[in-house]
């Protein structure tokens, strides 16, 4: 894990009068999992769209492999997407479609797989993730941990490099927050991705996570293992691993 994998280089962006990213520098490396951090509003979401390239900076690059993501025509564009596979923070899943056809989106759009291939490819995924048999239901029949595991099949259903989180344990219970994280962990021992999770649960990030950044008044706080996390004593960092309403970061 010593190889950079995503590079973002002093990255700004804002919206009007909102200076949401002030000159962020975030070196992600091959096969970790990673956690960016903050309270809601902080520009979690900002870093995750800059990344994929959803959202352009107003200064500063971000570098997938070497290549400026913002310099690429829409062609080297969605060739570099599809080595990324996304987790949507409700999994995102087309409701009219059975949980086969969505896990089989990608592949019947963007290969020239067979439909047996496909078969197989998609009973491959829905397996990784603990989902056996259920191909043929629609969305509604699955509980949110459920669909959760389907939107991470389809994600991961292209063999991305990396893959990104976008607040996996949100509407979920502690016990299924708790899966979720293995479920993280597990993909990240079996393939090796890139994982970059953006998240406010602190819980999860300390189960998980293998280095974490801090959003904080657009830079990043910190940026270190979990264990430097507890054991700061930065005011701003405290506040937030404790949970408390009393501190430096504002509640509203």
């Amino acid at each position: 894990m010593n190889e950079v994998h995503v590079r973002l280089e002093n990255l700004y962006k804002s919206f009007g009068e909102k200076h949401v990213l002030r000159g962020v520098d975030l070196d992600i490396m091959r096969g970790e999992i990673i956690y960016i951090i903050g309270k809601s509003g902080s520009g979690k979401s900002v870093t995750l769209k800059n990344i994929t390239g959803l959202l352009k900076p107003d200064a500063g690059r971000v570098l997938i492999d070497g290549l400026d993501v913002h310099a690429l025509d829409d062609n080297e564009l969605n060739a570099l997407r599809r080595k990324m596979g996304v987790l949507f923070q409700m999994a995102a899943l087309f409701d009219s479609m059975s949980v086969f056809d969505n896990v089989a989106f990608a592949p019947r759009r963007f290969t020239a797989m067979s439909e047996s291939e496909i078969y197989d490819l998609v009973h491959e995924k829905l397996s990784m993730v603990g989902l056996r048999g259920v191909g043929h239901l629609n969305p509604s029949a699955l509980s949110v941990g459920m669909q959760k595991r389907v939107g991470l099949a389809r994600a991961i259903a292209l063999n991305p490099e990396i893959v990104l989180y976008d607040e996996p344990t949100t509407g979920v219970d502690p016990i299924l927050g708790a899966a979720v994280d293995d479920l993280i962990k597990t993909l990240n021992a079996r393939t090796g991705v890139t994982s970059i999770v953006i998240s406010h649960d602190i819980h999860s990030v300390f189960r998980t996570a293998q280095r974490v950044a801090m959003l904080y008044d657009g830079i990043f706080r910190l940026i270190g293992s979990p264990e430097d996390f507890k054991k700061s004593d930065d005011p701003v960092i405290r506040q937030f691993v404790e949970g408390s309403s009393e501190g430096p970061i504002p509640i509203l």
